[in-house]
Protein backbone atom coordinates (compact mmCIF):
# COMPACT_ATOMS: atom_id res chain seq x y z
CA UNK A 1 0.00 0.00 0.00
CA UNK A 2 1.52 3.99 -0.84
CA UNK A 3 2.07 5.80 1.92
CA UNK A 4 0.52 9.12 2.18
CA UNK A 5 1.59 11.82 4.11
CA UNK A 6 0.02 15.31 5.01
CA UNK A 7 2.19 18.37 5.80
CA UNK A 8 1.61 20.75 8.49
CA UNK A 9 3.62 23.53 6.63
CA UNK A 10 1.58 25.75 3.68
CA UNK A 11 2.71 24.99 0.19
CA UNK A 12 3.36 27.71 -2.74
CA UNK A 13 2.42 27.19 -5.49
CA UNK A 14 4.47 26.61 -8.78
CA UNK A 15 4.48 28.80 -12.27
CA UNK A 16 6.69 28.73 -14.96
CA UNK A 17 7.54 31.43 -17.59
CA UNK A 18 9.40 31.55 -20.93
CA UNK A 19 10.81 34.01 -22.36
CA UNK A 20 11.42 33.53 -26.81
CA UNK A 21 13.72 36.02 -28.63
CA UNK A 22 14.24 36.49 -31.84
CA UNK A 23 15.85 39.25 -34.36
CA UNK A 24 14.10 40.78 -37.24
CA UNK A 25 16.68 42.84 -39.14
CA UNK A 26 18.16 45.07 -36.44
CA UNK A 27 15.79 44.90 -33.99
CA UNK A 28 15.75 42.34 -30.86
CA UNK A 29 11.83 41.18 -30.41
CA UNK A 30 9.86 39.04 -28.16
CA UNK A 31 7.38 37.25 -27.65
CA UNK A 32 4.68 38.60 -25.25
CA UNK A 33 0.66 37.68 -23.97
CA UNK A 34 -2.24 39.45 -23.25
CA UNK A 35 -3.63 38.71 -20.05
CA UNK A 36 -7.65 37.87 -20.82
CA UNK A 37 -7.96 37.42 -16.93
CA UNK A 38 -7.25 39.09 -13.23
CA UNK A 39 -4.98 39.60 -12.19
CA UNK A 40 -3.55 42.31 -14.39
CA UNK A 41 -6.30 41.66 -17.04
CA UNK A 42 -5.48 43.89 -20.12
CA UNK A 43 -1.36 43.88 -19.06
CA UNK A 44 1.31 42.37 -20.81
CA UNK A 45 2.95 39.51 -19.71
CA UNK A 46 5.66 37.03 -20.61
CA UNK A 47 3.94 33.54 -21.39
CA UNK A 48 3.59 30.90 -18.53
CA UNK A 49 1.12 29.22 -15.98
CA UNK A 50 0.89 26.74 -12.97
CA UNK A 51 2.72 23.61 -12.98
CA UNK A 52 0.67 20.45 -12.74
CA UNK A 53 1.16 18.32 -10.04
CA UNK A 54 2.61 15.06 -12.14
CA UNK A 55 4.30 17.65 -14.93
CA UNK A 56 7.52 17.73 -15.76
CA UNK A 57 9.15 21.29 -15.65
CA UNK A 58 10.34 22.06 -18.86
CA UNK A 59 6.93 19.65 -20.36
CA UNK A 60 5.06 22.85 -18.77
CA UNK A 61 7.30 25.43 -20.33
CA UNK A 62 6.10 23.93 -24.10
CA UNK A 63 2.89 23.60 -22.71
CA UNK A 64 1.68 26.82 -21.30
CA UNK A 65 3.76 28.42 -24.40
CA UNK A 66 1.48 26.40 -27.00
CA UNK A 67 -1.69 27.10 -25.09
CA UNK A 68 -1.38 30.58 -24.33
CA UNK A 69 0.39 31.84 -28.30
CA UNK A 70 -0.37 28.62 -30.25
CA UNK A 71 3.20 28.62 -31.08
CA UNK A 72 4.38 24.53 -30.64
CA UNK A 73 7.94 24.87 -29.69
CA UNK A 74 10.07 21.84 -29.37
CA UNK A 75 13.43 23.10 -28.97
CA UNK A 76 15.64 23.61 -26.02
CA UNK A 77 15.37 25.30 -23.11
CA UNK A 78 17.50 27.16 -20.94
CA UNK A 79 16.75 28.18 -17.29
CA UNK A 80 17.10 31.65 -16.14
CA UNK A 81 16.47 32.08 -12.82
CA UNK A 82 13.52 31.57 -9.95
CA UNK A 83 11.62 34.07 -8.80
CA UNK A 84 9.58 33.92 -5.40
CA UNK A 85 8.86 36.90 -3.96
CA UNK A 86 6.30 37.37 -1.15
CA UNK A 87 3.82 39.37 -2.84
CA UNK A 88 4.47 38.63 -6.41
CA UNK A 89 1.41 37.43 -7.25
CA UNK A 90 -1.41 38.96 -5.21
CA UNK A 91 -3.57 35.54 -5.29
CA UNK A 92 -1.15 33.67 -3.11
CA UNK A 93 2.38 32.74 -2.36
CA UNK A 94 3.83 31.76 -6.32
CA UNK A 95 7.32 30.58 -7.26
CA UNK A 96 8.14 31.29 -10.46
CA UNK A 97 10.76 28.97 -12.45
CA UNK A 98 11.53 30.89 -15.42
CA UNK A 99 13.16 29.63 -18.67
CA UNK A 100 14.69 31.24 -22.40
CA UNK A 101 14.88 30.76 -25.58
CA UNK A 102 15.57 31.99 -29.03
CA UNK A 103 14.19 31.29 -32.67
CA UNK A 104 15.03 31.84 -35.90
CA UNK A 105 13.16 33.64 -38.69
CA UNK A 106 10.40 33.17 -40.47
CA UNK A 107 8.39 33.01 -37.51
CA UNK A 108 4.97 30.86 -37.23
CA UNK A 109 2.07 32.84 -36.56
CA UNK A 110 1.40 33.25 -32.69
CA UNK A 111 -2.27 34.08 -31.49
CA UNK A 112 -3.86 34.29 -28.47
CA UNK A 113 -5.10 31.29 -26.69
CA UNK A 114 -6.47 29.73 -23.28
CA UNK A 115 -6.55 32.98 -20.80
CA UNK A 116 -4.46 35.08 -23.37
CA UNK A 117 -6.48 37.47 -25.45
CA UNK A 118 -3.61 38.46 -27.68
CA UNK A 119 0.20 37.24 -28.42
CA UNK A 120 2.52 38.95 -30.68
CA UNK A 121 6.21 39.76 -31.00
CA UNK A 122 7.47 43.04 -29.28
CA UNK A 123 10.40 45.32 -29.59
CA UNK A 124 12.66 44.65 -26.45
CA UNK A 125 12.33 47.76 -24.28
CA UNK A 126 8.93 48.90 -25.62
CA UNK A 127 6.95 50.54 -23.17
CA UNK A 128 4.69 48.17 -22.01
CA UNK A 129 3.63 47.80 -17.97
CA UNK A 130 4.36 44.32 -17.60
CA UNK A 131 2.21 42.29 -15.19
CA UNK A 132 3.76 40.67 -12.41
CA UNK A 133 7.32 40.62 -11.72
CA UNK A 134 8.13 40.09 -15.51
CA UNK A 135 10.35 43.51 -16.05
CA UNK A 136 13.05 41.98 -13.49
CA UNK A 137 11.99 37.99 -15.32
CA UNK A 138 13.18 39.88 -18.63
CA UNK A 139 16.14 41.66 -17.66
CA UNK A 140 17.33 37.78 -16.18
CA UNK A 141 16.70 36.97 -20.25
CA UNK A 142 18.46 40.05 -21.31
CA UNK A 143 21.04 39.11 -19.37
CA UNK A 144 21.23 35.32 -20.26
CA UNK A 145 20.84 36.44 -23.80
CA UNK A 146 23.98 38.41 -24.25
CA UNK A 147 25.96 35.67 -22.07
CA UNK A 148 24.53 32.42 -24.46
CA UNK A 149 24.87 34.76 -28.14
CA UNK A 150 28.81 35.26 -27.21
CA UNK A 151 30.07 31.76 -25.48
CA UNK A 152 26.74 29.19 -25.89
CA UNK A 153 24.24 28.09 -28.85
CA UNK A 154 21.85 31.39 -28.97
CA UNK A 155 24.10 33.06 -31.45
CA UNK A 156 23.51 30.48 -34.39
CA UNK A 157 20.02 29.70 -32.70
CA UNK A 158 19.00 33.62 -33.51
CA UNK A 159 20.36 33.76 -36.76
CA UNK A 160 19.62 32.56 -40.09
CA UNK A 161 21.55 29.16 -41.35
CA UNK A 162 23.14 31.46 -43.90
CA UNK A 163 24.00 34.79 -42.47
CA UNK A 164 26.36 37.23 -44.11
CA UNK A 165 28.84 40.35 -41.82
CA UNK A 166 26.38 42.76 -41.66
CA UNK A 167 23.62 40.36 -40.12
CA UNK A 168 25.98 39.00 -37.19
CA UNK A 169 26.81 42.91 -36.50
CA UNK A 170 23.18 43.41 -36.25
CA UNK A 171 22.80 40.92 -33.54
CA UNK A 172 25.71 42.30 -31.47
CA UNK A 173 24.82 45.33 -32.01
CA UNK A 174 21.11 44.32 -30.91
CA UNK A 175 23.03 42.92 -27.51
CA UNK A 176 24.84 45.34 -26.56
CA UNK A 177 27.61 44.29 -28.15
CA UNK A 178 30.13 46.05 -30.74
CA UNK A 179 31.69 45.32 -33.90
CA UNK A 180 34.95 44.35 -32.52
CA UNK A 181 33.40 41.22 -30.43
CA UNK A 182 31.10 40.61 -33.78
CA UNK A 183 34.01 39.80 -35.77
CA UNK A 184 35.52 38.05 -33.11
CA UNK A 185 32.97 36.08 -32.44
CA UNK A 186 32.24 34.80 -36.29
CA UNK A 187 36.27 34.29 -36.12
CA UNK A 188 36.10 31.73 -33.62
CA UNK A 189 33.14 29.92 -34.65
CA UNK A 190 35.46 29.17 -38.11
CA UNK A 191 38.04 28.37 -36.09
CA UNK A 192 36.12 25.82 -34.34
CA UNK A 193 34.34 24.40 -37.86
CA UNK A 194 31.13 25.62 -36.32
CA UNK A 195 30.24 27.76 -39.05
CA UNK A 196 31.95 27.74 -42.86
CA UNK A 197 32.16 30.22 -45.28
CA UNK A 198 29.74 29.84 -48.47
CA UNK A 199 31.42 29.60 -51.47
CA UNK A 200 31.79 32.18 -54.01
CA UNK A 201 29.70 34.21 -51.84
CA UNK A 202 32.42 36.03 -49.45
CA UNK A 203 31.44 37.37 -46.45
CA UNK A 204 28.91 35.02 -46.21
CA UNK A 205 28.56 31.84 -44.00
CA UNK A 206 26.32 28.82 -42.95
CA UNK A 207 25.75 27.29 -39.59
CA UNK A 208 27.18 23.41 -39.13
CA UNK A 209 24.38 23.56 -36.57
CA UNK A 210 21.01 22.85 -36.20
Amino acid sequence: MAATYCYQYPRPAVTVDFVVFTLIGETLKVLLIKRKHDPFAGSWAIPGGFLEIDEPIETAVRRELHEETTLDYQGPVAPIGVFGAPGRDPRGRTISLAYATVLRPPLPEVGGADDAAEAGWFELGAALPLAFDHDAIMEAALAWLRRDVVEGQAGLAILPLEFADPEVQNLFRAIGKNGRSATAWRNRLLREERIRPVPRRKGRYRSIEK
